[in-house]
């Protein structure tokens, strides 16, 4: 037993032994003098061909030891070597000044930068030296005259730097093996984080941001609380331009004849602050998966929780807006505020939250007749959209109709006087074709050049213009008018066939890019206008129509404004059927009665108003522009001032004719006899249709019905004594000119 206590001892007193040589060892190493071929790059983009390096050969405490060598760099690609060289010892201080490729900006530097990297030779003697060399260079010195021995020193400061940046997944390569033309991970590691430190500023200021950096890096191995502020302002400018710096870094290397690849820089940056870079944004066959994609809401509203699956952290706004685009202007934003009286909320109300992967939204009471529907869209950080769930809620049919705002009233007062300038015309028009027998009026005063006709095109398209926009901002908001706007525009385009026959049919607010808009068959343009008044007819209220006491009476038009104009599209597309039953509606309601109103005799129109007011004939009007031309001693051209457009001496003399077309000739002229006694005149003609067209010859003229009724039943050409080619206006030549989808009508 005591033997065995004996060797235990002298086992231990030699282990220590041995322990205490193995220390001296280590604080007293020999290095044997070694030839290294140093070589690599300097990039924070690259440095520029003839930029300086020097390398200074350093002992194992960092002290300088021997010669210091200097070298350049060889091309533009930031390459250097110093060929062979004897070292005493492995470590070395390396640092290039030069101008640079600005990965940000796509340009060369306007400006010198210093760039630093400390490296142990007996790892690799291919080293570069980039920003993120340069950052840990302090550190290391620091760590070193503190005891640290150079290797541990490296590697804890490269791990507090790449943790600093959320890309500690990185740190087990050291950093002066990365480049930026590599395409590997690393790469756009390097680059992510140069650009970090070079966006918004001046070469100048970068060198003093870099001082700050290393001097607090250093230090601590971790940056100041007011650093990591500024690097998160950095953030949100850097978070635009990421594309940019990598398409100017890959046509730069192409410019210098390499062709490289560049991962997308968003996965490097730690854009949340959660300390890891990369978990923002899904990777390759990741997805998100939302529970339900679509809410109904009822009027009410309601509260509502929806669950999201996903790898990675989700908003309901971006942390970083990742876009370069500038704001798209919305009517409904600038232009259309207040198109309603006394309202205060427009829109469907929401509050909405996101909760350990839990979507919350509270929806608060609609103030709207119609459904209307909104989004919420589920983003990473960078404002990429993940996925989105459309949201309907239930309007309250209940809601009364709401009174025009002040703007509501200046855009309505705006496309009304348009559409009154485009009808005022047209009335001239009308005029021309009826006297033109007597004076050739026609050739005179229509051709493709002529003021007039320019003047009543651009007046429609102008009106046109506002109806759309006013309707897409209330379609954004309340969705109240729709259905008036709609009948507004049927009206404007109803006359344009009439009269041009195809045109461009805009029914949306036109594209700046794309103005060169084509003719649209009539046919297209009159199923379109259908449809919408059949919807309006459903919607609007019956009552009698009022156009002239205010704008609100102008806009809120009835039930019977939609019947009219409906029948005049079936009756010129000869559809009498159904004409005849519009028509008949508008006379069953009792609204309007006849009385000895002239429509011939300017006169009698300029006096069948009182303060505005219209006669009881009336259904719809606008104001004229008081034209007046004499042409002979028994002629006036001229318009009213107010245009009849809609009157009840129309619609029975319309409703008569569909009679006629639908086999009731009994019935039609029973309709006409009406109409004869009410206004004292006596008409003649072989049939009912062709005593309607005296009567209509002797009444209506001011009406703005006439030629069309000409043209549907074949008496253009021979009444009015004009060629076949113009039962159709020329094209304004000005849109000719400026419009090259656009074509003549035959024989102008």
């Amino acid at each position: 037993m005591k033997i065995n206590k004996y060797i235990y001892l002298f086992a231990a007193i030699v282990a220590v032994s041995l322990t205490s040589c193995s220390e001296d060892n280590d604080l007293e190493k020999v290095y044997e003098p070694t030839t290294f071929n140093v070589s690599g790059k300097v990039e924070k983009g690259p440095f520029v061909s003839g930029s300086t390096i020097t390398i200074q050969p350093m002992d194992e405490n960092l002290q300088v030891l021997g010669s210091l060598y200097s070298s350049t760099i060889q091309d533009n690609l930031g390459n250097f070597s110093f060929g062979s060289k004897l070292f005493e010892a492995p470590y070395a201080e390396l640092m290039a000044n030069g101008y640079f490729f600005n990965e940000v900006e796509g340009t060369l530097s306007t400006g010198t930068l210093n760039l630093r990297a400390l490296v142990d030779l007996s790892d690799a003697s291919t080293v570069n030296v980039n920003l993120l060399t340069h950052l840990k260079y302090q550190r290391i010195q620091n760590l070193v005259a503190g005891g640290m021995d150079f290797g541990k020193a490296n590697k804890q400061a490269q791990n507090e730097l790449f943790a600093a940046f959320g890309l500690q997944k990185y740190a087990d390569n050291d950093a002066a093996t990365f480049s930026i033309a590599g395409g590997t991970d690393e790469s756009a590691a390097l680059i992510a984080i140069s650009s970090l430190m070079l966006v918004d500023r001046s070469e100048a200021a970068l060198t003093e941001y870099l001082a700050k950096l290393c001097r607090e890096f250093g230090q601590k191995g971790t940056f100041d609380n007011s650093t990591l502020q500024q690097m998160r302002e950095d953030k949100k400018s850097l978070g635009n331009k990421l594309q940019d710096i990598r398409e100017n870094i890959i046509e730069r290397y192409e410019e210098l004849g390499l062709e490289i690849q560049v991962k997308e820089l968003g996965r490097f940056i730690d854009w949340d602050e959660d300390g890891i870079a990369g978990n923002e944004t899904l990777q390759d066959g990741q997805e998100i998966s939302i529970e339900t994609t679509e809410l109904n809401v009822p009027n009410e509203g309601g509260v509502y929780t929806i669950s999201i699956s996903s790898p990675i952290p989700v908003y309901l706004t971006p942390i970083i807006d990742s876009t370069d685009e500038d704001p798209i202007w919305s009517v409904t934003e600038e232009s259309f505020l207040n198109l309603y009286e006394d309202i205060e909320d427009d829109d469907i109300s929401m509050e909405k939250t996101i909760d350990e992967n839990v979507l919350t939204v509270k929806v608060s009471p609609l103030n709207s007749r119609f459904t209307k529907s909104t989004n919420i869209e589920i983003y990473d950080c960078l404002g990429n959209v993940l996925g989105e769930i459309k949201i309907h809620q239930s309007g309250n049919g209940d809601n009364s109709m709401l009174l025009l705002g002040e703007t509501g009233e200046s855009v309505v007062s705006g496309f009304a006087q348009s559409l009154s300038k485009g009808l005022s015309q047209l009335c001239l028009f009308e005029q021309y074709y009826h006297y033109n027998k007597d004076a050739g009026l026609v050739g005179q005063y229509i051709y493709p050049s002529c003021s007039q006709v320019g003047d009543a095109w651009d007046a429609f398209y102008k009106a046109n213009d506002l109806i759309m926009r006013f309707r897409d901002a209330d379609a954004s908001q309340l969705v109240m008018y729709q259905d008036y706007l709609n009948v507004f525009s049927a009206l404007q385009y109803y006359y344009m066939v009439v009269f041009w026959g195809d045109v461009p049919y805009m029914n949306y607010v036109p594209d700046a890019n794309n103005m060169y808009i084509s003719r649209t068959a009539q046919t297209t343009i009159f199923a379109d206008l259908k449809t919408n008044l059949e919807k309006a007819i459903d919607n609007l209220d019956e009552k009698e129509n009022e156009s002239l006491d205010n704008i609100n009476d102008f806009f809120f038009i009835s039930k019977d404004v939609a019947r009219i104009l409906l029948a005049n599209i079936c009756m010129y597309q000869h559809e009498y059927g159904q004409a005849e039953l519009l028509l008949g509606d508008v006379v069953k309601n009792g609204f309007y009665t006849l009385n000895a109103d002239n429509y011939n005799n300017r006169e009698t129109i300029t006096n069948l108003y009182d303060n505005g007011r219209s006669s009881s004939e009336v259904i719809f009007a606008t104001k004229g522009d008081i034209i007046t031309r004499t042409r002979s001693q028994n002629i006036v051209i001229g318009t009213p001032l107010l245009v009849p457009v809609m009157t009840y001496t129309d619609v029975l003399l319309s409703q008569a004719e569909c009679l006629y077309k639908n086999g009731k000739a009994n019935e039609a002229e029973q309709q006409l006899n009406k109409v004869m006694a009410a206004k004292n005149i006596s008409v003649s003609g072989s049939n009912v249709l062709e005593k309607i067209k005296d009567a209509r010859l002797q009444l209506t003229l001011y009406t703005n019905t006439n030629f069309a009724f000409m043209k549907r039943n074949n008496f253009a050409t021979d009444i009015y004594g004009i060629e076949d080619y113009r039962q159709l206006l020329p094209i304004p030549q000005s849109d000719m000119y400026n419009n090259p989808s656009m074509t003549q009508n035959p024989g102008y």
